[in-house]
């Protein structure tokens, strides 16, 4: 069984603009330590106790729906679900952008992110077409919200920064913004993910950490852009 996930990455330019997000949050926790009197420990060169565990650049990626562990016979129904919108309409399988301007702490996974909203519908209607593809593999891609009365589980665009995280530096965040006023200044954020393919993900554990390997990818269509049969 593979653990695989869909979703999208960053392009290069967008990495560098989440690394120096990471950095300046760095810098903000070793800023509160100092304020309380309290020395830096930084036992690895990613870790810091008051941040998390910096996530690698190369792991970077907005997931789109996670589908857990699957088997090659669910792999292959979920490949063939999605390919089919192409060979329907190619255009089932529309561009979005998506802005990542809020610092969001889920405190249950312990994952310090960077969050946005889904503005454009085309995200949704991906979101979507996504799930409906899991299903039709057999595989339940996520937790119901039972707030949700389609009984689907509410979507929040995000990319992961730090994992074990256990808050967001609190001298300067919620109560000020100031770090987030910081980031808006510098340009750092929001980052708008405008993404050109869709990716299949494998996610794989490996001696020095978890990488995830891009296993098939779908184009993404500009909207009013028709393909030629």
């Amino acid at each position: 069984m593979k653990r695989l996930f869909l979703g999208v990455s960053p392009d290069a330019a967008q990495v560098e603009q989440l690394l120096k997000i990471q950095t300046t949050l760095f810098k903000a926790g070793d800023k509160e330590r100092a304020c309380e009197g309290r020395d830096a420990d930084r036992k690895t060169a990613n870790y810091y106790t008051g941040v998390g565990r910096r996530v690698e650049k190369q792991n970077f990626h907005m997931t789109l729906a996670f589908l857990g562990a699957v088997s090659d016979e669910m792999q292959e129904q979920l490949e063939s679900t999605l390919d089919s919108f192409y060979a329907i309409n190619a255009n089932q399988w529309p561009s979005f952008d998506v802005a990542l301007d809020t610092l969001t702490l889920w405190r249950k996974p312990q994952v310090l992110c960077l969050s946005g909203k889904v503005d454009d519908e085309n995200l949704q209607i991906t979101v979507d077409r996504c799930r409906y593809a899991a299903r039709e593999a057999g595989l339940f891609s996520g937790k119901t919200d039972k707030d949700n009365r389609s009984g689907e589980p509410a979507f929040t665009p995000h990319i992961t920064l730090f994992r074990k995280a256990k808050k967001i530096p609190q001298a300067l965040l919620p109560e000020t913004n100031l770090l987030r006023d910081e980031l808006i200044e510098r340009a750092l954020i929001p980052l708008t993910l405008s993404p050109q393919q869709m990716h299949l993900y494998e996610s794989v554990s490996t001696p020095e950490g978890v990488e995830y390997h891009i296993q098939r990818s779908w184009k993404l269509i500009p909207t009013g852009t028709s393909q030629p049969g």
